[in-house]
């Protein structure tokens, strides 16, 4: 290749060919690789699962014959990944000859040449596996000016040769050489994909169909109707999780700050609504989809995790997790109440700054998870409720609710009518499904067909709408007229600018949807209406008021204000420190400040967990901070 150069000598030194693009005849997924593939330039399309430290690689040792004392060169083959030493003294070099029984050598380290070097493991892209497939990875070497330019997460076509080494296990009499082989690729060069869906491939006549979309205003009930079409009902949940689909606009200040455009949704309903079904399907047409449960999910695995791994020699190597993995797509994670709280705290940095930071082992890095967010969780008791307000019966942190752009409570109340028509529906189904039991009904078909819908996401992805001023003024005003509701006296907050980012994004979010360039006041009315039914069935307070600090903070504003009426109630039955009183005492007198006993009961309950009360004798209560 050096003969081709167009300098030569020590100019040529530093050039290195790189070759990019390769024919779609290269390529080959991980699991097809092939014996045929040995010494051959493959392309592979995967994600970086692990990468190791960046170490010098020694590629000419020199070494010194102590006999004679004569230094020679000894190649390395970069591909073995074992280290040759010399045979002989080679006369050649101008040596004695000893054979290696007769003499020894000495490696002269400051004198060999070395290449920076780094092992990856690249691996399929898991929303290109089979059910139940395990993904396969695929060890690699980059050398020189390729080492340490990738990350956990990233996606990438890599382009090298397929090499092979021999597998050797330790046994008593020594090493045992095994007749099976393991492979690695030489890499040659990369092409990042971390910005766009390039991996869906998007032909002339799928242009032409999504393009008749353009600017259809009836373009988001149509996408509505095709998600999950046999799971009835939920029109208002799919609604904004076709918004999530699309997306809004990241920013980023000429500060530096960083303004989020990815949508993330919660829904928390009664067992048999149909959450993880929808999930599922979610997973499958969102572009780059990965699917979790929260049962089997830990820290680690959501996030990063630093693991010693016979793949860099017993050394500390970054391993990426799912929500890594999820970057530029999206993470689906069902049942996240069953998630422990340790594991669940873990999410809160990739949830608002989309980031992912690990200090473990040595290892000091953050790495991308630029990806919205679709969970599903039950109800503290298992369903809702009557007794209780929504609010108090989901069992997630407000730290953790208050980063969701939108949550859904989701009830199954019967219902004659609804109930019969749902009935009808499904039996329905179960009846239109086709002879050979593929379950694809023989009924009217969603507009938008799973292929296509992916495509299109992939496609709207790109277009970047920009607000204009009507659409800013149908925003400002909602904004504002909520809040001032907040100005009456003893009014909770009813929202807060969080939730005007939120309406920034779902109004992004369809005009992209219309592929529109402009963010029309109509998407800005389908965002306040989204925003205002997640209002009205979380954030409702029994009075009939918008309090956002339900989800935010966990605790009303009424409850703060009775909690505070409680400390003074007992402040003024107690009368001095280290007095006391009864419950009934403490129950009249929350009574007569209209205060049912059962809230007062709990109020007492709370405290006494807090620290704040304790009971030295039966039935006698007293203030720990008078």
């Amino acid at each position: 290749m050096r003969e081709l150069l167009p300098v030569s000598g020590p100019d040529a030194e530093g050039l290195r060919l790189r070759v990019v693009g390769l024919p779609p005849t290269a390529a080959r997924p991980v699991r097809a690789i092939r014996e045929t593939d040995l010494n051959h330039l493959i392309a592979v399309d995967g994600i970086v699962r692990r990468v190791t430290e960046v170490r010098p690689q020694i590629r000419d040792a020199v070494f010194e014959c102590v006999a004679c004392r004569t230094k020679f060169h000894e190649p390395q083959d970069e591909a073995s990944l074992v280290f040759r030493e010399p045979l002989e003294c080679p006369e050649a070099q101008g040596g004695c000859g000893k054979t290696q029984g007769r003499t020894r050598f000495r490696l002269v380290p400051e004198e060999s040449t070395y290449v920076d070097a780094q092992r990856i493991e690249v691996q399929e892209r898991p929303e290109t596996l089979k059910h139940g497939a395990h993904p396969q990875g695929l060890s690699v070497l980059l050398v020189e000016d390729l080492a340490g330019k990738v990350l956990p997460g990233n996606r990438i076509v890599l382009n090298g040769v397929l090499k092979s080494f021999q597998r050797a296990t330790a046994a008593r009499g020594g090493v045992v050489r095994n007749t099976t082989f393991d492979v690695m690729v030489l890499a040659n060069s990369f092409e990042s994909k971390s910005l766009e869906y390039t991996e869906i491939e998007i032909g002339p006549e799928d242009v032409a169909v999504i393009e008749k979309f353009r600017d259809d205003p009836t373009v988001v009930d149509k996408i509505v109707l095709s998600l999950a079409p046999t799971i009835k009902g939920m029109e208002e949940e799919k609604e904004a999780i076709a918004l999530q689909l699309f997306g809004g606009i990241t920013k980023t200040h000429a500060d530096g700050v960083r303004v989020r455009g990815d949508i993330h949704v919660l829904l928390v309903g009664d067992p048999g609504v149909a959450k993880s079904q929808l999930l599922r399907y979610i997973a499958q047409v969102a572009p780059r989809g990965v699917y979790t449960s929260g049962k089997g999910a830990t820290a680690a695995g959501l996030t990063a995790a630093a693991v010693k791994d016979d793949f860099a020699g017993g050394r500390w190597v970054l391993e990426a997790g799912m929500l890594v993995l999820a970057d530029g797509g999206m993470a689906v994670i069902d049942e996240l109440d069953k998630m422990t709280p340790e594991d669940r705290s873990s999410m809160h940095e990739a949830l608002e700054q989309q980031t992912v930071s690990i200090a473990k082992a040595g290892i000091t890095s953050t790495l991308n998870a630029r990806c919205p967010v679709l969970a599903a969780a039950n109800p503290k008791l298992g369903r809702f409720t009557n007794e209780r307000s929504i609010s108090e019966q989901i069992d997630l942190p407000p730290t953790l609710l208050s980063r969701f752009d939108v949550i859904f409570s989701i009830r199954d109340l019967p219902n004659q009518e609804r109930d019969r028509r749902l009935a009808n529906r499904i039996l329905a189904s179960h009846r239109d499904v086709g002879m050979d039991g593929s379950g694809r009904p023989e009924g009217e078909l969603p507009p938008f067909p799973t292929d296509l819908l992916k495509k299109y996401v992939a496609y709207a992805r790109g277009v970047r709408p920009r607000l204009t001023d009507e659409a800013l003024a149908v925003l400002e005003d909602y904004y504002v007229r909520v809040r001032r509701q907040g100005e009456e006296p003893d009014a909770p907050v009813p929202i807060t600018a969080r939730q005007l980012e939120a309406l920034v994004r779902l109004s992004e979010a369809a005009a992209r949807a219309r592929l529109s360039d402009l963010v029309r006041p109509e998407d800005a009315q389908r965002a306040v209406r989204i925003m205002e039914n997640y209002l009205r069935r979380v954030a409702m307070t029994p009075e009939g008021r918008i309090d956002i600090d339900i989800t935010q903070t966990g605790v009303s504003h009424t409850q703060r204000e009775q909690f505070e009426l409680a400390r003074t109630t007992m402040r003024d039955l107690q009368g001095a420190p280290g007095g006391q009183f009864s419950l009934q005492e403490y129950l009249d007198a929350m009574g007569a400040h209209h205060v049912p006993a059962g809230r007062a009961e709990a109020i007492l309950q709370t405290l006494r967990n807090q620290g704040e009360v304790i009971e030295p004798r039966t039935d006698r209560y007293q203030l720990t901070r008078f």
